[in-house]
């Protein structure tokens, strides 16, 4: 985890050619405990996001994605916010037409006190989706993400595995 803050750090403030900007977005995910063939999935648990984002051109086909967002949702009334840091890239299918192929790869956390034996308070994803920029400001996403890592804490067995994946939109300005 620490190499990839330190990674989303350096690409976010030490590149003179970034494009800095916000973002807004909704999404759906759901979790899913399993071992072995048996399986358990959650209700589904709709939130808001909040992001700062730093777009690092690298070439007119190519383009990478950090930030720090923060996810605002509520699980049977309770809070359930949490913070990340993705990476993405941004492949351009005609050069920079504006549509493109996102993928990446990003860690999360809650914000909530969680008790760590049962379940970890962080965990890596991987997403892909499509996006659209309208303009040189604004740009819209979709993108559906898979944990990679598994959240079940020291309280279960080896076996045992907690995931979750998602979807969501979203809303891009950049200044």
């Amino acid at each position: 985890m620490k190499k990839l803050i330190y990674l989303s750090f350096i690409l976010f403030s030490l590149n003179g050619f970034s494009q800095f900007g916000i973002g807004i977005g909704y999404g759906s995910s759901k979790a899913k405990v399993s071992e072995g063939s048996a399986s358990i999935s959650g209700d589904a648990v709709s939130g808001l996001s909040l992001g700062l984002i730093a777009g690092i051109p690298i070439s007119d086909a190519i383009k990478l994605e950090t930030g720090l967002s923060f996810g605002f949702a509520k699980v049977d009334g309770e809070s359930s916010n949490s913070w990340g840091i993705p990476l993405i890239a941004k492949f351009y299918t005609n050069g920079s037409d504006g549509f493109h192929i996102r993928g990446g790869v990003g860690y999360s956390a809650t914000m909530e006190d969680v008790d760590t034996d049962v379940v970890k308070k962080g965990a890596f994803s991987a997403g892909l989706g499509l996006g659209y920029d309208i303009s040189e400001n604004f740009a819209l996403t979709a993108t559906y993400s898979s944990q990679i890592s598994n959240s079940a804490g020291s309280y279960w067995n080896d076996d045992v595995k907690i995931k979750g994946s998602g979807f969501g939109v979203g809303l891009q300005y950049f200044f």
